[in-house]
């Protein structure tokens, strides 16, 4: 007999056999097994980690504590809802689903039943995400922000624009951080002759009630891998890098002198300039966010990245594709991007 957690991974793909490969390395989880919509799928990851190949969402429920949910976007409501209604535990892969519809049944399914449902939001568990959350909260008042995230064409994921696909990653973290109802969103996309739908570089810019700005940029067409988000406070600037988990803090101040009377007068304005860069202890941060699930579904922990939190990130980036003409929604004129009640 055993108290750990049992779970199953919904979904065989490069990102569910991340999720396996963590789960299998992980103290307290026993997994027991992976289902597919595609039998072969299934059959190979099975075999590759030892456990069972279900053949069913019916037979993984019978059979499990908590679940990766790993499969296509579009089938995220479906899915979730599904295990969500068994009492099992979900951790929802990004985004928590394709509307607001299939958002709130996850959401109304998690609290009904008493279970957890954690959004994949991973970037939260970046460890220099998780300083930049400690700065900020401690000592400073945000100004402004900029986050980057580009890279070249990738066969990762095809079925949905960059700013579902990159874009999402900082706006979620962005709307973590000012904590404020968004206020205006504008967006511009570049177009080519390859992409002439302006699908693959998104510009936004956001503007927050309390009067903080913040410009992100995504892009799958870049010849250059960039993850960054620089932040501009009442006291410093900061730069982060989620690649190389960095983060420096530049300030500036006016140059200490012995005697104020002696100061020369073209030496008055004179600054100075300091460049701290901090110690951040690197991690994976797909163990840090798993390991966060299974402490969540313990009851040691509460969801990092909720349903409502998801959902937010969600409404900025549909404001955005609206704004460039993406929007795929049915129900277009019911789009929110203030913070839900």
């Amino acid at each position: 007999m055993t108290n750990n957690v049992r779970v199953a991974v919904i979904g065989a793909g490069m990102m569910g056999k991340n999720h396996l490969k963590t789960y299998k390395n992980m103290q307290g989880v026993d997994l027991v097994g992976v289902y597919d919509i595609f039998p072969e799928a299934r059959e190979k990851a099975a075999e590759m980690f030892g456990i069972k190949a279900f053949s069913s969402l019916e037979e993984v429920a019978e059979n499990v504590d908590a679940v990766s949910v790993v499969t296509t976007s579009v089938t995220h409501a479906d899915v979730g809802e599904f295990f969500l209604n068994k009492g099992i535990h979900c951790m929802m892969e990004k985004p928590l689903a394709t509307t607001e519809e299939g958002c709130r049944r996850l959401i109304n399914a998690a609290a009904k039943n008493n279970v957890t449902l954690l959004v994949g939001h991973i970037e939260q568990f970046n460890p220099a995400v998780e300083q930049m959350h400690k700065i900020l909260h401690d000592t400073s008042k945000i100004r402004s922000l900029t986050a980057q995230r580009m890279s070249a064409a990738s066969g990762r994921i095809t079925d949905v624009d960059v700013s579902m696909d990159l874009m999402i990653h900082d706006a979620e973290i962005i709307l973590s951080l000012v904590q404020s109802p968004i206020k205006n969103v504008q967006a511009a996309a570049v177009t080519t002759p390859d992409h002439p739908e302006g699908k693959d570089y998104i510009t936004a810019l956001l503007t927050f009630e309390n009067g903080v700005t913040a410009n992100i940029t995504a892009s799958r067409i870049t010849q250059a891998r960039v993850r960054t988000l620089t932040v501009t406070t009442d006291t410093n600037y900061i730069d982060m890098d989620f690649i190389n988990q960095s983060i420096n803090v530049h300030s500036q101040g006016r140059m200490p002198y012995v005697n104020q009377e002696s100061i020369p007068d073209w030496m008055n304005y004179g600054l100075k300039g300091s460049v701290e860069q901090l110690f951040i202890p690197t991690n994976q941060p797909l163990t840090a966010e798993l390991t966060h699930f299974i402490n969540c579904v313990n009851g040691k922990e509460t969801p990092r990245i909720t349903g409502e939190n998801a959902l937010a990130a969600l409404r900025v980036i549909w404001a955005v594709q609206k704004k460039l003409g993406l929007w795929q929604e049915e129900e277009k004129e019911n789009i929110q991007i203030a913070k839900a009640a």
